[in-house]
């Protein structure tokens, strides 16, 4: 009886202990995959709506970074803390730290958002962005000394061709433009050049990510999320004039295209539509820092490529488009592509519980 009732004891402190570790990470994942795959997803899927908003990359950036600060603030608000600390909590990393890392932001946020202004398109736009993977893998072997198996690298090229597949297949199908040849050879030049910085950019902010993670621990996202944006707004000071003039200028109102309540009758329509936008980036935008925080800056790429053609799809769904044999073959790529990365990206662990 002894015997039976210790070895019970055993078990359930065993599964209890599974239960503790195993469920915080299934629920991480949830939240994350909820946040990246629904927030990124309707924030996306809303671009024909925010068209005359798109233009303007630096009106919608700045709403983007500052409602992500107005949410996020109230974490980090304490009065013990005095006014020599802005009544700010203790940071665990750096200030210096968070500058460095905020510069890269800000600066990827709007060439991104700004390459709409040279014509460059939003399938083209996906297409150029898709290539992501790829320059976190280049610069990570060339600056961080990470080294990838075959199957990785095997895996993030069917994510690309995946991804630019689907993307030029749905463009084709509704008959849109590459804005290619209806744009001067120079225009398009500079937009390319800028998609190609930002991405470059990006990359080099995974890997400082990852060093200060690395560094500091991993359960910093929020810390990461509040003073990323919030640093950044002191930067749009000097386009304080054009922001205005933007969000006012040639503004409809909103009963023009809603059918509202009449306390919203008079809301220009521009500012809902901002609101509806930084409110789905802010969803987004927090589940990529969750996971940034959980894993590498590859696998955070890896997985905005393969949102990417969940964004596609949905849109196509919506919107009545027919989905052409082309999105398809895209599709089987990516889907070919993440499980493979996953699959390598289990592997190690495979081996050393092997070797335990």
């Amino acid at each position: 009886m002894g015997s039976t009732g210790a070895t019970s004891g055993h078990l359930t402190s065993v599964l209890s202990a599974t239960t503790h570790t195993v469920l915080p990470q299934w629920t991480n994942i949830i939240l994350m995959s909820s946040l990246i795959f629904g927030g990124c997803c309707a924030n996306v899927s809303m671009c024909p709506g925010f068209s005359n908003i798109f233009a303007q990359g630096p009106l919608i950036t700045f709403a983007q970074f500052l409602l992500t600060a107005v949410f996020t603030v109230p974490g980090f608000l304490s009065v013990s803390a005095g006014p020599r600390s802005l009544y700010l909590s203790p940071r665990a990393i750096p200030l210096r730290s968070w500058i460095v890392y905020t510069a890269f932001f800000v600066t990827v946020n709007l060439l991104n958002n700004w390459a709409f202004a040279y014509k460059i398109s939003v399938p083209l736009h996906i297409i150029l962005r898709s290539g992501g993977p790829v320059a976190s893998m280049i610069i990570g072997y060339l600056f961080n000394a990470k080294r990838y198996s075959r199957g990785q690298i095997l895996a993030v090229l069917l994510l690309t061709l995946g991804v630019v597949t689907a993307a030029l297949a749905d463009a084709k199908a509704k008959g849109q433009s590459m804005n290619v040849e209806s744009t001067s050879a120079t225009t398009t030049l500079v937009g390319f050049t800028i998609l190609a910085l930002a991405m470059i950019l990006s990359a080099f902010q995974g890997i400082y990510a990852d060093r200060l993670y690395e560094k500091y621990g991993r359960d910093h996202w929020k810390e990461a999320l509040f003073y990323s944006h919030t640093l950044s707004l002191p930067l749009f000071l000097p386009a304080y004039a054009q922001l205005a003039s933007h969000l006012s200028g040639q503004n409809p109102i909103l009963k023009d295209t809603f059918q509202l309540h009449s306390i919203f009758t008079c809301v220009p329509t521009r500012v809902i539509y901002l609101l509806i936008n930084a409110l789905t980036q802010y969803l987004c935008i927090r589940g990529v820092h969750l996971l940034s925080a959980k894993s590498s800056s590859l696998t955070v790429t890896v997985v905005l490529n393969i949102r990417k053609l969940v964004s596609l799809l949905l849109s196509i769904y919506l919107f009545g488009n027919a989905l052409s044999p082309g999105v398809l073959m895209g599709a089987l790529f990516v889907f070919i592509g993440g499980a493979l990365y996953g699959f390598e990206g289990a592997r190690p662990r495979v081996k050393s519980a092997k070797n335990d």
